[in-house]
Order: C-alpha cells, then structure tokens, then sequence
C-alpha cells in the first residue's frame, strides 16, 4: 500500500514508511551498550516488516466495543483529573499512574473474583471430602462451623484486598487516584520519532520540573524479547525497544505484562503498524474514532467505505466472534521466521584491505 496524496507535507521527514526506508548506518557488533544485558537474558531480535492487523489480548481486552461505548457516555469519569498518557491519530504516548494507586490496584488484584473462585475449588473439595467420611451422628451445622475459620483463614485476606481498596477509590477519589509525574515515553506517528522522558532530581527535572527528552527515529530502534524462568520451570517473555546505535533502551512490554512469545510478536506488529504511514491506522476499537484524522487512513476508509462506527456499534456476540479470530491469528504468528526488511536498508561499509608486498 502506498502512501496517498492527502498526506503530503502532513508527516515529517523522520517518519517511518515501510516501503521508503532510509540508508542506515550498519551495526557494527558489540556497538551498541544496550545489547549486553539482553545477551544474558537470552534474547531474541525480531525482525522488521511483514506484519499482520494484530494486537495482544490484553488490549483487545481494554478496549472492547462494550468499554468504548461506555467512555463515550463518560469521557471524564474521574471529572477533572488530568492523565498524561495521549492515544490518538498521532502518538501514543505511555504514562503510569501515581504510586499510591498502583499499590492499592495492586492490591485489588488479588481479590479478582478468578482468584477467590480458584482458592474456594480445593476448600470446597476438602468439605465435600469431610462431608462423606464424617460420624453419622455429627450434625451438618456442626461440620459447617467447622470449616468456617479455614474459609475466613483463605479467603478473607482477599475479599479485604477487593473491598478495602475500592472502598478507599470511592471514598477519596481525588487523593488516591492520580498520574504520576509525567509520560514514561512515546511512539509519534507523525513524526516518525520516538521520546523517552526522563526524571532527574538531579537534573532539569529537578531544577525546571521539566522532563529530559531523548529523541530518536522510530526506524532506528529494533525490538528484542526477553527470557525469564519462573517457578515451575516456566518461560515467561516481554518486549523491549533499544536503539540500535545509542543506549536507549523502552520496556514497551510493559502495556502486557511478562506473557507468552506470540503476544509480544503481536505488539510488535502493532506499533509498526500504527507507525507506517504508508498504512492507515491499526483497525481495533482504540483507535476508531480517530481514523478521520490521520489523512492515509482517511483516504483509506473513504476507498473501501469504511463505517466510521465498525466496532462502536458492534454487538457483544459479533465482537467475540472477531476476538477469538483474532487470537488464532495471534497463537499462529511466527514472526523470528520473517525476513528483515531492514537489512536492506543498512550501508555496507568496504572493509579496508593492507597492500602486501612479495619478497623476491
């Protein structure tokens, strides 16, 4: 797909385009800083281009046609608080919330409803077991009170880890629920360019309370999963974005946690995606109502007459029925298989050759 006319003179120079990559510097081995660390943690570099319309679970999952009709009802549902995460047309800009609410949805996660359930299946098997061997003579009350300091012992540490925090969020909203101190880094689509910021007490931040911005273009970086063993013998991975000539370094994996490989594959398929402007946009609900924005994607839309509500006004079955699609297309992406496509971008440098003489 090539980019359309519409969006002359609307992206920057940097911008990325999969099909009119820059001459690049080639990588020299052992250059850049930031590949040692990876080295010991088993690594794996994937590679550019060929990607597929996909996206991790967990942000399908956030972003569900059910979610996006709800926030349109409430666009502010915390009134004036202001985040300093930004998804849009033009950049995704990644920020977390303060500490004191990461703590308490910490917390809050242990009292998810999967886990009480999980914890009452063995309990509820030793009663059943206790139930069948009991006297005759014991009353079922009796075997009831019995088993109730073992269900408060198990479960109420985590119906407390459910209630307290969401008494807490309800009770004091403006105090517990905050951003904290600005945007951890962003992928800009229309600049081609990636930011980090950075918090140095020591630094700007603390003289100018303005972040230190380190800039460099999207196409520059190569993104690499990482191995961690796990209790049990288990292999669990995550994402990173490094430069590939100076020490920066994005944990992008964080947006979907330490999972399995093809969630990682689809992430990185994801941000290439909205990246390449010589696509349109991702087509999943987060990025729906700004596709009329984006001038590719526009175009893109008006060609194949896109409805501009696809996914606001699908249906609950309608919208499972393309989940589960799409996590088919997840489980089977082989994406370490692809060719690169920016090695044909590098610069081959001639190595330089000693003239030898013949001794007579």
């Amino acid at each position: 797909m090539t980019t359309d006319k519409p969006a002359s003179g609307y992206y920057g120079p940097k911008a990325y385009n999969s099909e009119q990559l820059p001459q690049q510097k080639r990588p020299a081995p052992g250059a850049n800083p930031a590949l040692p660390w990876f080295n010991q943690k088993t690594d794996r570099k994937l590679p550019w281009g060929h990607t597929e319309d996909v996206a991790p679970q967990i942000i399908r999952r956030r972003n569900r046609p059910e979610m996006i009709r709800k926030f349109e009802k409430n666009p502010t549902p915390f009134g004036d608080l202001q985040s300093h995460q930004r998804i849009d047309h033009e950049c995704y800009r990644h920020a977390t919330a303060a500490l004191r609410t990461r703590t308490l949805l910490f917390f809050s996660a242990f009292g998810n409803p999967i886990i009480i359930a999980f914890m009452m299946f063995p309990i509820a098997l030793g009663f059943a077991g206790h139930l069948h061997i009991r006297p005759k003579s014991e009353p079922f009350g009796a075997t009831l009170l019995a088993f109730l300091p073992i269900l408060a012992t198990f479960l109420g540490p985590l119906i407390a880890c459910n209630l307290i925090p969401t008494a807490l969020f309800k009770l004091f909203p403006r105090q517990l629920i905050k951003p904290d101190k600005g945007p951890l880094w962003e992928l800009n689509r229309r600049t081609g360019l990636v930011t980090v910021f950075h918090y140095d007490k020591k630094g700007t931040w603390g003289k100018t309370g303005q972040p230190e911005e380190e800039t460099a273009p999207f196409y520059e970086f190569d993104a690499y999963t990482s191995n961690e063993l796990i209790h049990g013998g288990g292999v669990v991975h995550t994402l990173y974005l490094a430069h590939r000539y100076r020490n920066i370094l994005i944990p992008i994996g964080t947006l979907i946690g330490k999972t399995n490989p093809e969630e990682c594959y689809a992430l990185w398929d994801l941000f290439q995606n909205f990246m390449d402007t010589s696509r349109p946009l991702p087509d999943i609900p987060l990025w729906e109502e700004h596709r009329a924005n984006d001038p590719v994607t526009a175009e893109h839309d008006r060609r194949t007459n896109r409805p501009p509500r696809y996914w606001r006004d699908m249906d609950n079955d309608t919208w499972k029925q393309k989940n589960d699609e799409m996590a088919l297309q997840v489980l089977r992406l082989n994406t370490p298989g692809r060719l690169d496509i920016m090695r044909n971008s590098w610069t081959y440098l001639p190595r330089h050759r000693t003239k030898t003489t013949r001794s007579a």
